[in-house]
């Protein structure tokens, strides 16, 4: 259902456009979620449609589970060529990084790589801009990583054929050195981490010391 907007939010939304990075509607102060994060980025009803992770993993952060609001948030910068939502994403996964690994330090922040044929229609990396806006004070090096041949659609494989599909497609860009450094690695979307065990391998055969892994989002349970 549309929602009205005064002429003064309108001219407002000018400059600071406001719109559900879901839904697309205005978000309208009546109707803003109380959370401050969520109230800049979702409409009260889209917000109410948003939940946490349902299990932890060792050695990964991930705030949000894919499904409802965030899904839809997630599917526009992804397949819709809208970023605004990379704001909000990388502001989530940074405050969960900072509860889920604290007291541990890394060396290099870095993302996961994506296909030629993904960057030529897409135009961006989705998992490289949420990293390039998390503020954590790292080093950041978002071409550590190069992916070596383009894959099929992880998302259309189950599990068995995802890890197969990504076997040996990942490889350190030429020029970078990862000997006993802890690295962080950002990606978008954990289901079975088939590609951010790909990248972790990778990076450990280099020499890394460790790698820990920040999610954006989770899949649900199956």
């Amino acid at each position: 259902m549309s929602k009205s907007i005064s002429g003064a939010e309108k001219l407002l939304n000018l400059v600071f456009p406001e719109k559900c990075i879901s839904c697309g509607e205005y978000i309208l102060d009546e109707n803003r979620p109380g959370d401050f994060l969520l109230a800049h980025f979702f409409c009260g009803e889209c917000a109410e449609t948003i939940t946490r992770p349902d299990r932890e993993l060792e050695n990964v952060a991930s705030p949000l589970l894919y499904d409802g609001a965030v899904k839809n948030a997630m599917q526009r910068l992804k397949f819709s060529s809208d970023i605004s939502s990379a704001p909000f994403f990388a502001a989530e996964l940074e405050r969960e990084v900072r509860a889920k690994f604290y007291g541990l330090e890394f060396d290099i922040l870095t993302c996961v790589p994506a296909t030629r044929a993904s960057l030529a229609e897409r135009g961006y990396n989705q998992s490289r801009l949420i990293a390039e806006q998390m503020r954590l004070g790292y080093e950041r090096d978002c071409e550590l990583l190069r992916k070596s041949r383009d894959t099929q659609v992880q998302h259309l494989l189950d599990a068995e054929h995802r890890q197969k599909n990504i076997e040996s497609a990942y490889s350190l860009n030429r020029g970078r050195s990862v000997v006993g450094k802890r690295i962080l690695l950002v990606d978008d979307i954990l289901t079975t981490g088939a590609t951010c065990k790909a990248c972790a391998r990778v990076l450990l055969f280099s020499g890394a010391k460790s790698v820990h892994i920040a999610c954006a989002t989770l899949t649900p349970r199956k």
